[in-house]
C-alpha cells in the first residue's frame, strides 16, 4: 500500500513535471514567436529607414548643386552690378568734366556738353551732327522735352 502511494505519488509529481515543462515550453514558443515578429518589425523599419537615407542623399546632392548654381549666378550678377556701378560713375565723371569744360552751358536747360554727352552714338545722330542749332547750342525751334526746349 504505501508503496502504491508512493508509486502514485511519483506518477503524480511525474505528470506535474511533465505539465509544467509542457507550459514553460509552449509559453517559450510564445515569447520566441513575439521575438522573431518584433526582429522582423525591426528589420523593416530599419530598410525603411535606409531607404529614407538614399533618398534624403539624393535630394541633398541635388539641393547642393542648385545652391552652387544659384551662388554662381550671385556672383555673376554681382559682378554686373559692379560693372554698371563703374560704368556710372565713369560716365557720370564724364558728364562732370564736360560741364566744367563748357562754361557758356551753365545757363542753358540742357547744356551743350549733356547734349552732346546724351545724343553720342543714337540713330538720330549717328555723325554726332546736330542739325538747326541754336545760339547757344539748342536747337531753336525744337519741342521736344528730351531735348530741354
Amino acid at each position: 500500500m504505501i508503496l502504491s502511494k508512493a508509486k502514485a505519488a511519483g506518477l503524480g509529481a511525474g505528470l506535474l513535471l511533465v505539465i509544467a515543462t509542457g507550459a514553460l515550453i509552449y509559453w517559450l514558443n510564445a515569447e520566441r514567436d513575439k521575438l522573431t515578429a518584433r526582429v522582423a518589425t525591426q528589420a523593416q523599419q530599419l530598410s525603411n529607414a535606409a531607404q529614407a537615407n538614399r533618398e534624403n542623399l539624393l535630394a541633398i546632392s541635388s539641393l547642393q548643386a542648385s545652391i552652387q548654381w544659384r551662388d554662381e549666378r550671385a556672383l555673376e550678377r554681382q559682378q554686373r552690378e559692379a560693372r554698371r556701378e563703374t560704368e556710372l560713375n565713369q560716365t557720370r565723371e564724364q558728364l562732370r568734366k564736360a560741364m566744367q569744360d563748357a562754361p557758356d552751358c551753365v545757363n542753358q536747360p540742357w547744356p551743350d556738353a549733356v547734349f552732346d554727352i546724351m545724343r553720342k552714338n543714337t540713330v538720330r545722330d549717328p555723325n554726332r551732327v546736330r542739325s538747326g542749332a541754336g545760339t547757344g547750342g539748342v536747337p531753336a525751334a525744337d519741342t521736344n522735352t528730351r531735348a530741354g526746349g
